[in-house]
C-alpha cells in the first residue's frame, strides 16, 4: 500500500530516556514577520524563537503561544500569526519542546527513504502550515547534506511502509539546548 502524502510537522512521540515530554516557555518578539505553526521546527535569534530553517540549529518544536492582543484580549493559539502585534509590544510566550531527548514522528516529503537511512541526519522541509487548524506541514527530505533531523527508525504501522512518504521517528541531536 502506498503511503499518504500528508506531512503534518513534528509530533512528540516518546522520550529516549523515559522522561516527561512537556514544552518550555520561551519568547517570540511582538510583530515577528514569519508565522510559526504547531509542529514547526524553530530556531533562536538573539534569544527569541523564530521560524526554523531547513539546516539551522534547532531550538526545538513549536507547541503554541500566548499573548495579549492589541485590544487587550488574552489569546492562546496553536500557531503564531505572522506580524502579530501585541499590547504594548510585549513579548509573546512561546511554548517549545526543547528537550534534545524527545523523539518526534514526521513524514519524509521528498525522495525515497530506505532502511539504510536509519542513523543518518536529514534536512527538514520548511513549508507554511495551515491557518485553518494551526498545524505545521513540515517534513523531512531524503537529503543528508547539512541534515539536522536524525532518523531513529521508521514508524511500525500497517499504514506506513518504508518508501516514498514514509513516516519515521526523528530527534535533533544538534539542538541548541543539548549538552
Amino acid at each position: 500500500m502506498a503511503n499518504t502524502d500528508a506531512p503534518n510537522g513534528f509530533t512528540p512521540a516518546y522520550h529516549l530516556y523515559g522522561g516527561t515530554i512537556r514544552p518550555q516557555k520561551l519568547r517570540i518578539a511582538s510583530g515577528t514577520s514569519a508565522a510559526i505553526f504547531n509542529g514547526d521546527v524553530v530556531n533562536l535569534s538573539s534569544g527569541y524563537v523564530i521560524q526554523g530553517t531547513a539546516t539551522g540549529t534547532p531550538a526545538g518544536v513549536f507547541a503554541g503561544c500566548f499573548y495579549t492582543a492589541t485590544d487587550g484580549t488574552p489569546t492562546y493559539s496553536t500557531f503564531f500569526p505572522a506580524s502579530t502585534a501585541t499590547l504594548g509590544s510585549a513579548d509573546v510566550e512561546a511554548y517549545v519542546y526543547t528537550d534534545p531527548a524527545i523523539v518526534y514522528e514526521a513524514q519524509f516529503t521528498a525522495g525515497t527513504p530506505a532502511v539504510s537511512f536509519i542513523g543518518s541526519k536529514y534536512t527538514i522541509s520548511t513549508t507554511a502550515g495551515s491557518t485553518n487548524n494551526g498545524r505545521s506541514k513540515e517534513g523531512v527530505t531524503a537529503t543528508t547534506s547539512s541534515g539536522i533531523a536524525l532518523l531513529n527508525r521508521f514508524v511500525d504501522s500497517p499504514s506506513n511502509s518504508i518508501g516514498a512518504n514514509a513516516r519515521g521517528y526523528f530527534s535533533f541531536p544538534t539542538n541548541v539546548f543539548a549538552v
